[in-house]
């Protein structure tokens, strides 16, 4: 079993709830007083400040019923790349609603950051009477820096401008208003210039206290921020840091970095440790599994977008109508394209009942002219072959064979080359259909971060794959972001090649012909946007970038008002609106607005 840090003997070491009631302490946790007072006691604490960073609702893993834990699949869900399928608790920041200041998400990142950043104060203050060696207090000090500077340019990066708090204080002093965005950013600064001139904060934790921060974690962390102040000089600065400190891009296959094996690589900069056994875990695999995989749920689906948007293999832009087949593409409607994705033998094998629904659906002259009994399944496969090797890698694409399990079902075995099918018709075991919890149409799944096979995981709620909050290959593109902004661009190139070289794509070249052809800072901009997007699905990372860049709002909604959850053919299911400029910056959550009067509300929210 993995070493987890983060194991508390008597739970986390003191909770605050953002500015929440708290009149009682627990009987499993220990109070500030008496928690700083030996050297075991805060070595205890100081486990205790990660215990926020995990979802303790695992039965309830619906988006609008989270009640702890970091939000990582709803700040996915917000994403370019995904799209989410869920009918009873809708992430409400993208539905065709008014967007309101207590939505879900806008009160549990309000609360994750401070319940964090209280507990980070407590350690800050009091720490010093542990009886700890100055090397031991110094690393605490730093760590505990650390992680509130994490938080707050977390919570910066969100809602522009929240109050600062440095030093313990009582849920009835939460009364303090916003600083503004610049002026947190500088508290976050100092925390981080704290971290990386202490001379007792080790260089990487790659060998000894892995998944805690380091002087590695500080630099990438600092050059992040001024990325956002477009401080790029300073920001390159720290970014070459973060390699002098030991860390470096995986050099194997892309899929492999986010396996259990090499979750302790030079890759991984600052990540959440999960263990299933211990509980101490994640659920994503019910979020984005199939009901074929270990009875997940299929909440998160990849975006059609997203998949059309991953480039062909020599870097040239992938286009329906050049597919083999397909150069009617463009003459079709949305919803006639259906019958390039159907399975084969609606007019020999199967019953009559699926190719009329299919007919009512796309017309009789389009199913005549364009169905092929037994070829429609091989046409399609075209349009994913001889694509970026990251779409292989990340998506589970038609008529690709692919073997899971499902507990107690087929004999208790894994079933053999399943297919995403449509339409859906029979679950089968070996050779059936994959099942999806939404069946109404047809759907993309995600291959990264799912287990497939059997004893892959104990259960749908216990993933054990480890979070990465900040791997290296962040650090290396916005590094590269930075050297193309100062006018270096093969400095760019270069960076941005050794992450396509590990995807097997051809190189960049600065001028020349082709599709691989840079032809100047403007498009080396697109190209570094287009590596972040296909590297970081499933991460919760690509929001954050798309709203540092301003183009959040035409990357989700693709230049237009509305998305939603689509077929693998574009047909919306179930749609999403984007509502004036409110989708960002975020507001102060209503229940702290109730609580605090010198807090502001933002204009465009509902209260």
């Amino acid at each position: 079993m993995k070493r987890l840090i983060y194991l508390l003997a008597f739970g986390s070491s003191l909770v605050f709830n953002a500015c929440l009631d708290l009149d009682l302490v627990p009987h499993n946790q220990i109070a500030s007083g008496s928690m700083w007072t030996t050297p075991d006691l805060a070595l205890r604490g100081m486990n205790g400040l990660y215990d926020e960073f995990y979802c303790r609702d695992l039965d309830n893993p619906q988006l609008g019923r989270q009640k702890s834990g970091m939000n990582r699949q709803g700040i996915e869900g917000l994403g370019f790349n995904t799209n989410y399928n869920v009918s009873g608790s809708p992430v409400t920041l993208l539905t065709r609603a008014v967007k309101r200041a207590d939505d879900f998400q806008v009160k549990r990142e309000w609360q994750f950051s401070y319940t964090t950043i209280h507990a980070c104060n407590d350690a800050i203050a009091n720490l010093h009477k542990a009886g700890l060696d100055e090397a031991t207090y110094e690393r605490y000090l730093c760590e505990a820096r650390f992680l509130r500077a994490y938080c707050y340019h977390r919570l910066n990066m969100l809602y522009q401008g929240v109050p600062v708090y440095l030093e313990p204080i009582s849920n009835e002093e939460c009364t303090k208003g916003q600083s503004t965005a610049e002026e947190v950013w500088g508290y976050v600064l100092d925390d981080l210039k704290y971290c990386i001139e202490n001379p007792n904060f080790p260089d990487n934790s790659l060998t000894s206290n892995f998944g805690r921060p380091s002087k590695g974690a500080a630099y990438a962390l600092r050059g992040m921020v001024y990325m956002w102040k477009k401080m790029y000089s300073e920001a390159a600065s720290d970014f070459s840091k973060v390699k002098e400190c030991g860390y470096g891009l995986f050099e194997g296959e892309y899929s492999e970095i986010f396996k259990v094996a090499n979750e302790t690589s030079k890759e991984m900069i600052f990540t959440i440790q999960f263990d299933a056994e211990t509980g101490f875990s994640d659920n994503i695999q019910r979020i984005i599994g199939a009901r074929d995989t270990y009875d997940s749920w299929t909440q998160f689906l990849p975006n059609p977008d997203f998949v059309d948007y991953y480039l062909k293999d020599d870097g040239s832009e992938f286009k329906w109508e050049e597919v083999p087949g397909l150069e009617d593409w463009n003459k079709l409607t949305v919803q006639q394209r259906e019958i390039f994705f159907c399975r084969d033998g609606l007019n020999s094998t199967l019953p009559s009942k699926w190719k009329n629904e299919v007919k009512k659906r796309v017309g009789q002259d389009i199913f005549d002219k364009y169905y092929i009994d037994d070829g429609n399944e091989a046409r399609i496969r075209k349009a994913y072959d001889g694509r970026d090797p990251r779409l292989a890698q990340t998506v589970v694409t038609p008529y690709e064979p692919i073997n899971c399990y499902k507990p107690n079902y087929n004999k208790d075995e894994t079933q053999i080359n399943k297919k995403l099918r449509w339409p859906i018709i029979s679950q089968g075991s070996d050779g059936g259909d994959v099942w999806l919890n939404d069946r109404g149409s047809a759907y993309y799944m995600y291959k990264k971060y799912v287990e497939f096979e059997k004893g892959a995981l104990l259960n749908r709620d216990h993933c054990e794959t480890d979070w990465p909050l900040i791997r290296f290959t962040d650090v290396q593109l916005q590094h590269a972001e930075a050297l193309n902004e100062l006018g270096d661009l093969d400095g760019a190139i270069s960076l941005v090649n050794e992450v396509r070289e590990r995807a097997h794509m051809l190189p960049l070249t600065n001028g020349g012909t082709g599709p691989c052809a840079v032809s100047g800072k403007d498009d080396m901009l697109e190209r570094i946007r287009y590596e972040h997007r296909v590297e970081f699905p499933v991460e919760a990372i690509n929001f954050f970038s798309e709203v540092r860049w301003g183009t959040y709002k035409e990357s989700k909604f693709q230049g237009g008002t509305e998305c939603g959850t689509k077929s693998w053919w574009g047909d919306i299911t179930q749609l999403r609106g984007y509502y004036d400029e409110c989708m960002w910056p975020w507001s102060a959550p209503l229940n702290e607005i109730q609580r605090n009067p010198n807090l502001t509300r933002r204009e465009g929210w509902t209260y």
